[in-house]
């Protein structure tokens, strides 16, 4: 059967990082999402984003999509079933507001894997630490930007607490052992 997981959590958690290791250790592939804005020195089309013009953009069907400024941005079902023609396991980091449209139309097919640390100050040393924007960070800490985990959402999570890398590679080995029905 196929499976898709959604990694969701708050800016620090470790999504891409998690990702990253499903693609690297497990052949994982990402869903490639779609975009209006020009593409930047050293992104690929296909690869990076699938670079879209505004008429393309509306012609797809979108599991989410959001606006930033003039470009707009989404996942949609066209990318996950080329995805799925490559891996029955695939994986998207998506904004918490999309998850509930994809357990809404693929039902059994998501595994909802949200990320997040014990503590705040946790996410605020690594946000630091990457280089962000110390204001910046206290806006994301402190707002809708966050993240967080609603409780409508919380009976389809799987929580993954992400503060040791060493228990995280653990947890991610046997959730895709589980998935994979090893």
């Amino acid at each position: 059967m196929k499976k898709i997981i959604l990694i969701a959590g708050p800016s620090g958690a470790g999504k891409t990082t998690i990702s990253n290791y499903l693609q690297k250790k497990y052949g994982i592939p990402r869903v490639i999402t779609h975009t209006t804005r020009p593409m930047r020195a050293g992104e690929v089309d296909g690869k990076s984003y699938y670079f879209e013009t505004d008429e393309s953009f509306a012609n797809l069907h979108f599991f989410e999509h959001v606006k930033y400024g003039p470009h707009q941005y989404g996942s949609s079902k066209e990318a996950l079933d080329k995805a799925w023609q490559e891996s029955d396991l695939v994986s998207l980091i998506v904004e918490i507001n999309g998850v509930k449209s994809y357990l809404e139309q693929l039902g059994s097919e998501v595994y909802f894997l949200y990320i997040t640390t014990s503590t705040r100050d946790e996410l605020r040393e690594r946000l630091i630490a990457r280089g962000d924007d110390v204001k910046s960070v206290n806006e994301r800490l402190s707002g809708a930007q966050l993240n967080d985990l609603p409780s409508d959402l919380k009976p389809a999570a799987h929580i993954l607490i992400n503060d040791s890398w060493e228990k995280t590679t653990k947890a991610l080995d046997a959730i895709v052992a589980r998935l994979q029905g090893k």
